[in-house]
Order: C-alpha cells, then structure tokens, then sequence
C-alpha cells in the first residue's frame, strides 16, 4: 500500500506532498537526481513481474493471494529475486526528464532545493492519504 502525505522543507520552506510506495498493481519508484515519481503497472512489466511473483513464498498482497498462487503454480518461467526484479524493472524505463534514473532505492526529495526526508517536517495542515 502507498501513501501521500505533506511536507515543509526546513531548508528552504517549501510545502509539498510526497507519494511512496506502490500499490497492488503498480510500483512507484523515485528519480535518483530529481527525486520525481513515476509509476509503473504490473501489466506493463510482463514477465518481468509474474517471475517475481513466481520467486515469492507468500503473496505480493493478500487481496490478490488467489491471483498470485495461479501465477506460482502455471507461469512457466525462471523466478526472480527482489534484487532482479528491481533492477529488471528500473532498465524498462526512460531517463527522467532532469537526466536522472528511477530507482526503487531513490529517495523522494524536495521539489525545489532537492533535500531528502531527514531535513523536512510534517505538514500539519496537508492531508495525507493511502492508496492501493
């Protein structure tokens, strides 16, 4: 499951929203330079994704155990690890458009100063949400 949820950057004092994590059937990864997102759906991974399930001892989500264990049980191909799945997933994608890479390890940043998590605050007044 992932979540939104606002922000002050206390270097420089600006109020965003940060999205991380995916969701039952998309992953939300980070520009490594930008700290942008893109989302990028199961489905449009292809066997990239079903191998991964097929690496996995329990379900990717308990909403979609049934789905998984049909993908385990008839999908041919050779299963892969987190390590290969994410990196398999990260060279289907362009380049940001900053010149940067989405990764899975990437940190969300500051849209404006481009500072990470440990230099920011919650914003009180931002409404966060979660999302599947």
């Amino acid at each position: 499951m992932g979540s939104a949820s606002g922000h002050i950057c206390e270097v420089c004092g600006t109020k965003f929203m940060v999205r991380n994590g995916g969701g039952f059937f998309f992953d939300l990864l980070h520009c490594d330079a930008c700290g942008g997102s893109t989302a990028i759906s199961h489905e449009s991974l292809g066997d990239i994704h079903l191998r991964f399930i097929k690496g996995l001892s329990r379900p990717y989500a308990v909403a979609r155990a049934a789905m998984d264990e049909r993908i385990r049980q008839e999908f041919q191909g050779e299963p892969l690890d987190r390590a290969g799945y994410h990196e398999a997933a990260e060279l289907t994608l362009e380049p940001c458009a900053c010149g940067g890479h989405f990764r899975y390890d990437a940190p969300a940043r500051c849209p404006k100063c481009r500072s990470t998590r440990e230099n920011w605050v919650r914003d009180a007044a931002a409404r966060g949400s979660h999302y599947d």
